[in-house]
């Protein structure tokens, strides 16, 4: 397989500059290396031949490096995560609250909702008792229930309305931990296609330098840096899920 740079699947994400103190590392490593013929063109013919993986010591520095970056980039989500993840568990804590409380709340109404009792019809001063009996009185209490009830009732919306917050707020968050998950999966991305375009130029360097550098990169494959299985996977409601490995066929 001629050599060729790889290629990022979709990802859609934008690359990072070529540093020039980068450029001129991975220059002259690769001038550095194409002139000690490192690797030879026997050794490489070999590998390839064998299908085993070609690489070269300064290809396996970059190689680590940019797996580094890529999983501090993620340690770094985790930190985030946590917190957000610490705020939901306190939110969830206080919505449990919010519901007992809403529970309360709703028999509240209920017992305003009660028919009026005799005792409650029975006259509470001296001014009720010329009126004892009659409509007026009954009217006066009937008042005072519907009263009792707006009172419950917007009490117990106040209660649910405080809940519908919280859940608000438990939403936001964990959109919060998806959003984070989605732009550190594009990091890591571009990160990977940052140290793909380091070992290209590498690469370069070598065979414009190697004695045998046109036989050369007839048998170097597409430079390519492996992702940890995170990048692809998905974030749905702070939880998050990564796929099955692959089964490798030969």
């Amino acid at each position: 397989m001629r050599w060729g740079r790889g290629t990022r699947n979709g990802s859609g994400t934008e690359l990072i500059a070529y540093r020039p103190e980068d450029r001129r590392a991975d220059t002259r490593h690769g001038q550095r290396d194409g002139r000690k013929r490192i690797p030879s063109f026997t050794t490489l013919a070999e590998q390839a031949e064998a299908a085993a993986r070609i690489s070269t010591p300064y290809q396996d520095e970059l190689t680590h490096t940019g797996a580094y970056e890529i999983s501090e980039q993620y340690g770094l989500f985790v930190d985030r995560a946590n917190g957000l993840r610490d705020q939901v568990a306190r939110l969830r804590a206080a919505l449990v609250t919010d519901l007992e409380s809403i529970e309360r709340g709703r028999e509240a109404l209920t017992a305003a909702e009660a028919p009026l009792t005799e005792d409650e019809l029975q006259p509470r001063s001296p001014h009720e008792l010329p009126i004892a009996g009659t409509p007026a009185l009954h009217g006066r209490r009937a008042t005072m229930r519907e009263q009792r009830i707006a009172a419950a009732r917007q009490e117990l919306d106040r209660r649910r309305s405080a809940a519908d917050e919280r859940r608000q707020a438990i939403s936001a968050a964990n959109a919060r931990i998806d959003q984070e998950f989605a732009q550190t999966q594009a990091r890591a991305r571009r990160l990977a296609d940052y140290y793909v375009l380091r070992i290209a130029a590498y690469w370069d360097a070598v065979v414009q330098t190697h004695p045998d550098g046109r036989s050369l990169s007839s048998l170097l494959p597409a430079v390519s840096l492996r992702l940890p299985p995170w990048v692809d996977g998905t974030c749905q409601d702070g939880v998050i899920t990564v796929p099955e490995p692959m089964e490798v066929t030969r």
